[in-house]
This record gives C-alpha cells, sequence and structure tokens, in this order.
C-alpha cells in the first residue's frame, strides 16, 4: 500500500487535467482503427485502454517538465497544449480530402498547390474547437505543484512509459512511435526456394502460386499507358456525379473491353510503377535491391526491346537508373525531349504535354515496327492538385459544368480520355493496331487531390479509390474476368505475362485477373506497418511487432523468390 501511495500521490493536483487532456487521443485512437476496418469491441477496448495509459503518462512527463523549468501562465500551457494536439492530429484535416495518412508526403510534393482547404468551415471549426479545448481544460484543471512533486510526478511517468514500452503487446500512440523509430527496417531475403514453413504460410495468404490460363498469345506490340494518378472517381462509370460526357472516352473503353477495378497498394509513382512491374508489394526492397525479378525482365528475355517513355524529367528520384535496373533498354523523358525542336515547346509544368508524349510513342513504335516491343508511357498531365495548367495551345472537347473551366483535377483526366482515344485512332490510321498489338490502360496510383471539387465526390466511397484497369487489343479478348473484390495493383504483372503466354515468375504475389480460381491476398505497405487483407478480414502487421505470427508474415512479405 506504501508503495501504491508513493505512485499516486504526485498525480494528486494533476490527474483530472491529465485524464482530460488524454481524450482527443482516444478518439483519434478510435479513428485510426476505423480506418484499417478494425472496430470490433474486443479490439477497441483493450487497444483504447492502453492508448489511453501511455498518453496519460507522456502528458505527465510533459506537464512535470514544464513545471519543473518553472512555466506556470495558464495561457502559455493551453497554448503549448494546443500546438501539440495540432501535431497529433494534423493528418486528419488532410484526411477529410486525401483519404490517406500522407500529409506530410503530400504538403513536401504540391510544389505550389492548392491549400483552400484551410480556409473550410470544417477546419476552422476544428482549430475553434480545439483552441476552446486546450484552454479550457487548462484553465479548469490545472492546479499548481512543488518541483518535488513535478519531479517524483516525472519518474514515475518515465518509469510507466517504460514498461509500457517493453510489455505492450498493442504499442499504441508514443509508444508505437517510438518504437517504430528505434526499429530497423527489414531487409529483403532473395532467396530460390522456400522453406517448408514459409511454404505453408505462403500458401494460406495464396502467394507465390501465379498460374497461366489460356488467354494468351503472341503479341509483338504492347503499350502500358501509366495514367499518373487515375481513379475510378474520375469517371461516371463509377461516380454518378462526374458528368456522363466528362469521362464518356474512359467509361466506352471500359465498359467495351476486359476490365477490373483494382485495390491500390502504393501512393507514389516509383511504387505503383515498381508493383505494377514486379506484382511484390515491398516495392522499397524491390529497387533497393535492383529489382530481383519483374514484368520487363520477363519480357526482355523473350526477345522484346523495353523502353520507359515519360513526360517528366527522366531523371527525378532516379527513375532512369532503377527503371533499367528494372529492365527497361532505355528510358526516355523530358531531358530527351528538350532536344527535339519538334517537341522542345510542348515542355511546361511537371513536363512534357501528354498529347505529344503519345505522338513520341507513335513514333517509337513505327521505328520499331517489326520488332517486338514493349513501351510504358507515364503521362503528367493529370498530376496533383489541379493538374496541368496550361495545355500550351491545343485544342480539347470542353466539358460544359462549373468544375471544368478552370484547372482541376476532373478537367485534366476529361483531357487525358481524349488524349487516349485519339492515340488509339491514330495507332489505327497507322497500321499499328493489328492483331498483334497489346494496349493496357491502368494509373501508377490513386489521387487523393479533391480540391477544390470535394462536391464531386460525396459521399465519398471506398471504391472511388480503386484503380481501373483496361486491355485492349483489336480481336477483344472474351474470356471472363475473375469478380473478386481483392483483384488489386498485384495482379497487373501476372495478367500481362498471361496475355503473352509468358510463364509468370515464382515470386510474384498476384495472379491473372483472368484465373478465376485463384484466392488472392492484399498487402499494403506503408512506412512502418503493412495492413494485409484476405477474405476473412484485415490483419495489421507493425514493423517493430514481436509477436510471433507478425514477424513470420513480415518475414514472407520481405521474402524474393528468385529461381
Amino acid at each position: 500500500m506504501r508503495f501504491l501511495s508513493l505512485l499516486i500521490k504526485p498525480f494528486q493536483n494533476t490527474w483530472q487535467l491529465l485524464a482530460v487532456l488524454s481524450v482527443p487521443a482516444l478518439l483519434l485512437g478510435w479513428f485510426g482503427l476505423s480506418q484499417v476496418g478494425v472496430t470490433q469491441p474486443i479490439y477497441v477496448v483493450p487497444a483504447e485502454m492502453i492508448k489511453f495509459a501511455c498518453e496519460f503518462l507522456f502528458l505527465g512527463i510533459l506537464l512535470s517538465l514544464l513545471q519543473l523549468i518553472g512555466i506556470k501562465n495558464k495561457w502559455l500551457t493551453g497554448a503549448l497544449c494546443f500546438v501539440y494536439y495540432l501535431t497529433m492530429t494534423a493528418d486528419l484535416v488532410l484526411l477529410w480530402y486525401f483519404k490517406e495518412r500522407f500529409g506530410a508526403k503530400y504538403l513536401d510534393t504540391l510544389q505550389g498547390g492548392d491549400y483552400n482547404f484551410l480556409t473550410d468551415w470544417r477546419v476552422i471549426s476544428y482549430l475553434v474547437l480545439l483552441a476552446l479545448f486546450s484552454f479550457f481544460s487548462v484553465r479548469v484543471f490545472l492546479k499548481d505543484s512543488p518541483r518535488k512533486t513535478a519531479f517524483n510526478r516525472l519518474l514515475v511517468c518515465v518509469a510507466g512509459s517504460a514498461l509500457l514500452y517493453f510489455f505492450n503487446p498493442l504499442f499504441p500512440s508514443v509508444v508505437y512511435t517510438t518504437r517504430a523509430l528505434l526499429t530497423q527496417q527489414p531487409p529483403a531475403r532473395i532467396t530460390p526456394q522456400l522453406s517448408q514453413d514459409m511454404q505453408q504460410l505462403a500458401n494460406q495468404y495464396h502467394v507465390f502460386s501465379a498460374q497461366q490460363t489460356p488467354v494468351g498469345k503472341n503479341y509483338m506490340r504492347v503499350i502500358l499507358i501509366a495514367s499518373e494518378s487515375l481513379s475510378n472517381k474520375y469517371m461516371h462509370h463509377f461516380n454518378m456525379n462526374i458528368p456522363p460526357d466528362a469521362s464518356e472516352s474512359l467509361d466506352k473503353l471500359y465498359e467495351t473491353y476486359p476490365s477490373a477495378s483494382l485495390k491500390h497498394v502504393t501512393l507514389s509513382t516509383l511504387y505503383g510503377l515498381s508493383v505494377i512491374f514486379t506484382s511484390h508489394p515491398f516495392v522499397r526492397l524491390a529497387y533497393e535491391n535492383q529489382y530481383p525479378f519483374s514484368l520487363v525482365q520477363e519480357l526482355q528475355k523473350n526477345g522484346f526491346h523495353t523502353a520507359f517513355l515519360r513526360g517528366a524529367n527522366e531523371t527525378y528520384m532516379d527513375e532512369n537508373v532503377l527503371f533499367n535496373q528494372a529492365g527497361f533498354d532505355e528510358v526516355i523523358g523530358a531531358t530527351y525531349f528538350e532536344t527535339r525542336p519538334d517537341y522542345k515547346d510542348y515542355i511546361d509544368w511537371w513536363g512534357l504535354l501528354d498529347r505529344k508524349l503519345f505522338d513520341y510513342a507513335l513514333e517509337y513504335l513505327r521505328i520499331h515496327k517489326n520488332h517486338p516491343t514493349f513501351i510504358t508511357l507515364l503521362t503528367v498531365d493529370t498530376h496533383v492538385p489541379l493538374g496541368r495548367l496550361d495545355y500550351l495551345g491545343e485544342k480539347y472537347h470542353e466539358i460544359n459544368d462549373r468544375f471544368y473551366t478552370s484547372p482541376t483535377m476532373p478537367r485534366a483526366f476529361a483531357r487525358f480520355g481524349q488524349d487516349v482515344v485519339r492515340f488509339l485512332n491514330q495507332l489505327t490510321q497507322q497500321g499499328l493496331f493489328d492483331d498483334d498489338t497489346l494496349v493496357l490502360i491502368m494509373p501508377d496510383h490513386p489521387s487523393y487531390s479533391n480540391t477544390p471539387t470535394n462536391a464531386l465526390f460525396k459521399p465519398y466511397q471506398a471504391q472511388f479509390d480503386n484503380l481501373p484497369f483496361i486491355i485492349i487489343t483489336k480481336d477483344k479478348i472474351t474470356a471472363p474476368v475473375a469478380k473478386s473484390e481483392l483483384l488489386s495493383q498485384l495482379d497487373i504483372a501476372p495478367t500481362i505475362l498471361d496475355l503473352l503466354n509468358i510463364d509468370i515468375p515464382r515470386g510474384m504475389f498476384g495472379h491473372s485477373i483472368f484465373d478465376m480460381r485463384a484466392q488472392r491476398s492484399v498487402f499494403d505497405i506503408k512506412e512502418d506497418y503493412a495492413v494485409v487483407t484476405t477474405a476473412y478480414g484485415k490483419r495489421v502487421v507493425p514493423f517493430s511487432s514481436t509477436r510471433p505470427k507478425d514477424k513470420e508474415l513480415l518475414k514472407l512479405m520481405t521474402t524474393f523468390v528468385k529461381e
């Protein structure tokens, strides 16, 4: 009892304040759990209890430090609380708009983006509420403590936090963040074969088992159009708020040819393209290890000349080097187009105008007409936050709608669809779209840049952030596409190889979308955790987890089977 009394005594004047100030963390914790689909009481109750303990102790440390250095002013303390809550919940504001926790990354890459969302009444109301809560809580509950009491409280809180750090099975809040920062990133395991235990786990999650179907043939010309940031929400087929004529071109292709709505597992160009090329979810490990295998390498082995054509600078994030390692014979971008008199005047903003990139693709295909050729085109006109601002005199069919009369992402995708149809027509006119030609349309990753067109995406639906995938051939493929809700970006590479009658490398995680029997899992790798989705539900796997089952699953996700 004496020991318990010593632990409780330093909190006699502060437990009410610390308890009240811990409430926002509980709300944020519940919201975070809901974002990954974990809302069952059996998970929420213990997670919230431990989160409360973590937050209570962490705030106790901060308060004790303030009192030890002599800060007693309630207004200053309230202001510091407000700043703390801003740092703790900053991503929440962006989630209203972008539906994903990557605010720092988004703000770092906007380059002069639209920050008007900060004037939204919800954001202003949230900031006002946060300020009122901070100042009211401190004003009502803060009581001064002698330095000795503050020091004893600091010792208790540090000791309690240490116990939670080492023995907490859930690791929320500060404990989780600390562990994540201190945990080494998992290394790649490149192996020619799996152990028996790992093979059983692979079977359980249906990976390393892609099969070919009868759908394939020996195409000579393969054109992969990777549209920057294309998402279902910009197509009337999925989103009735989009004017029918705005996405008519893409809708017609989606509805006419074999197509699928794929779950995304990446949020950036390098990562998205790496998943497309490798069908492996841990793309950082893929490119850091020079792509142990890839779709492009398999095409090279089968005699294809491979080229990556992009509107932006090809040296961005060393992609010229990385994609060469992935298997591309050539990586051509804005640096090259600047040397061409017929293209240099169409380089602006992020790079070469999409329409002109398609023109160059036609030129490239004519040069390599008599050789098996695979090209990937990465467009730029639909880059966040607003799409291309100046189309350099090129004419488009304009959409009579208030969201399409100025630079917006919906307008950019409407024009992209027109460019695609123009490109397909020119392929036909120039004799490049024949029975030996395969055209694929897909995004590199979804777009979360909704401002200033939020009204087009209400009510929000999870499928809006799925990725449209379209397969176009002159002799339309009639084989059915699997109806699984777990079709994902991981399935793109196996599907392309299936279509080309080329053996699918064993190390790929996905399956052909024409494989009706395949069971699937979706592996979404975040910065310090992974979300694994199967037909039975979702599972969150922190990289810092010490649970044997999590460690085994993480081992599976970092394995590259290279035979």
